[in-house]
């Protein structure tokens, strides 16, 4: 061996041993705050909404976080929307809301109900914090955001609102959600600390993917159980009342909320063609477009979907470099072939043929920008492809042969 080629050997291995002798507890951030550390990353801002071709175009295809200074102040609710206007307001009887009785989430604690003035008069005293839907009987004061008044939003695409209304102290978990997200506040402030999945997805530990979460300490987070941390560059973003901010599809973020505080966020669903025609958006904000005069479909009708098939697709491939069948089949099935050919399922058949739908230039592999360009009538195949496996699983399981589950829970 040359003697340079020895030394190059010998650095190379002593980068190496560095690398696993770091002491992760001596690293910024460790047993800090999630997001303490690191929060280096701007988010652009505007001030007001934007036009619909530039959130599209900038942010939303792009999967950029925006910051939309002053846009919720277009709203009746950030002026109307005090404690007394709440309790004046005309409930029906009957009617409830969804109450979480602890302000650090816990995806295990005690969720109540109780009429919404019920909540609105007991909420500052008792630490309890509402999440729940907008009453239908206040949601005429929410003007749909400006730049998310285009059909092929409004016309199916829109799945829920909900209110987080709160005497301030509230903190959320690590999370991600299946969805896009613009989240308005008309009282109080909210920190947001975020990570881009794109660059450090595979940092942060989603380890309760059942929900979507990580189960890190968010008050004080522990390098030595999740390590990845260490090495995540945030986001950081503060917005007041008045302010909105966009959340994209499957962002990894965390929310703190102070003083006396009320958001409302709005979810859509993620997948729009990139080519969508943006010219039938409204160009001049429709101030009559509110969420009482707009439907959602809701998170079930959703799931239900060929949306959701999307969702874990996308997951799935975004994972994968050159996915190819096998890997493709790896990734879904995972190790519980034998279940299948025990029972005699013909998966290598029907996951064929959802790979045959996907793999649009018949190449052998399948890649993001491939999926961008499938047609709904190749979705809806796959729909019908996936629904004839999961009877045939469904129904060698009620024959009591055993459990299967995909492995990205597709």
């Amino acid at each position: 061996m040359k003697l340079e080629t020895y030394y190059i050997a010998l650095i190379g291995f002593s980068v190496l041993i560095l690398a696993y002798s770091r002491d992760l507890t001596l690293e910024p951030g460790h047993l800090k705050p999630f997001g303490i550390s690191k929060s280096t990353q701007i988010c652009d801002e505007v001030d007001k909404f934007p036009q619909p071709d530039v959130f599209f175009g900038e942010y939303l295809f792009k999967k950029r976080p925006l910051v939309m200074r002053n846009a919720a102040k277009l709203s009746p609710a950030f002026k109307t929307w005090t404690d007394d206007y709440f309790l004046q307001a005309n409930e029906p009887k009957n009617h409830v809301v969804s109450i979480e009785t602890e302000k650090k989430e816990n995806r295990q604690q005690e969720v109540r109900e109780m009429p919404f003035t019920e909540f609105v008069s007991i909420y500052n005293t008792s630490g309890i914090y509402m999440v729940n839907p907008v009453p239908t009987f206040i949601r005429k004061d929410i003007i749909l955001p400006c730049c998310m008044q285009c059909p092929f939003i409004v016309e199916g695409k829109l799945v829920e609102n909900i209110m987080w209304f709160s005497s301030g102290g509230t903190k959320s978990v690590v999370h991600t959600d299946s969805v896009d997200n613009v989240n308005c506040l008309y009282r109080g402030e909210k920190q947001f600390v975020m990570v881009d999945p794109d660059k450090y997805g595979d940092k942060v530990d989603i380890d309760h993917p059942e929900g979507s979460y990580s189960g890190v300490d968010v008050d004080s987070v522990d390098y030595t159980k999740y390590p990845g941390l260490a090495d995540v560059e945030f986001y950081t973003i503060n917005i007041t009342a008045g302010d909105c901010l966009f959340i994209p599809y499957k962002w990894i973020h965390q929310v703190r909320s102070f003083g006396s505080n009320l958001a409302v966020n709005i979810w859509w669903n993620h997948f729009i063609p990139k080519d969508v025609s943006l010219e039938s958006c409204n160009k001049e904000c429709d101030l009559g477009m509110t969420l009482k005069s707009v439907d959602f479909r809701g998170f079930d009708q959703v799931m239900e979907s060929v949306d959701a098939i999307k969702d874990h697709v996308y997951a799935l491939i975004s994972k994968l470099n050159n996915c190819d069948y096998p890997k493709f089949l790896h990734g879904l099935i995972g190790d519980d072939i034998k279940f299948l050919e025990d029972n005699k399922i013909p998966y290598d058949s029907l996951m064929k043929e959802i790979f045959k739908q996907m793999d649009v230039d018949n190449n052998g592999s399948i890649h993001e920008e491939e999926l961008d360009t499938m047609e709904d009538q190749r979705w809806e195949r796959v729909q019908q492809v996936m629904d004839q496996f999961s009877q045939l699983i469904k129904d060698a399981e009620s024959l009591d042969n055993g459990e299967f589950r995909f492995k990205d829970e597709l």
